[in-house]
């Protein structure tokens, strides 16, 4: 697996080295993509990757139909702080924003894990990618478990999850399911990113 390369930013999310000097992924089939932190109220790509998700996908990631981000959630999702929120962002060749991965803290080494790609670059390794850059960060901030809740008909989260996180546990409750992984322990996907 090629080494994850993420674009350094400050606490604004603008990038401290220019994105040339990282080189991108190419996932199948598509051009290069380049990762980075995010940082602080970056709105746009925030709205951009939420844009670029079907109705369908916005089910599947917020667990119920959601036509807009509407306020609290939008500010909630943007108050990214490089420790108790952290989120890696994906950004195709004409520097449009196509995937957000999220760690959310729910306590001193727990957090929870949300990721989205934009419809048209699913099924192409951008979403393996940013697990394993969230993760990575995760594991920099000590945190040991992550906490994914995912509908239970979403099969291709559950997979890609298992694939990338050494998961622990695996809970169902009816339409959700709940997979936790310990980031303690090593994982090809991601311990050599």
């Amino acid at each position: 697996m090629a080494a994850l390369h993420l674009v350094p930013t400050d606490v604004t999310g603008t990038a401290t080295t220019p994105a040339s000097e990282k080189p991108p992924f190419r996932p199948r089939g598509r051009a290069p993509v380049t990762l980075r932190e995010l940082g602080p109220d970056e709105f746009d790509v925030l709205d951009a990757v939420f844009a670029g998700l079907s109705d369908h996908s916005r089910y599947l990631r917020f667990h119920g139909a959601t036509p807009r981000l509407r306020g609290a959630v939008r500010r909630k999702l943007a108050a990214v702080d490089g420790r108790r929120h952290l989120a890696v962002a994906a950004f195709g060749p004409d520097g449009e924003p196509i995937g957000i991965a999220r760690l959310i803290s729910l306590g001193l080494r727990d957090a929870e894990l949300a990721i989205e790609v934009v419809d048209a670059w699913q099924g192409r390794g951008v979403g393996r990618r940013l697990l394993a850059a969230v993760a990575v960060l995760g594991r920099e901030q000590c945190y040991s478990r992550l906490v994914a809740d995912v509908l239970t008909e979403n099969t291709g989260m559950r997979v890609l999850l298992a694939s990338v996180l050494p998961i622990l546990t695996v809970e169902t409750d009816g339409y959700e399911t709940t997979l936790t992984a310990d980031l303690r322990a090593g994982h090809p996907a991601f311990v050599a990113a």
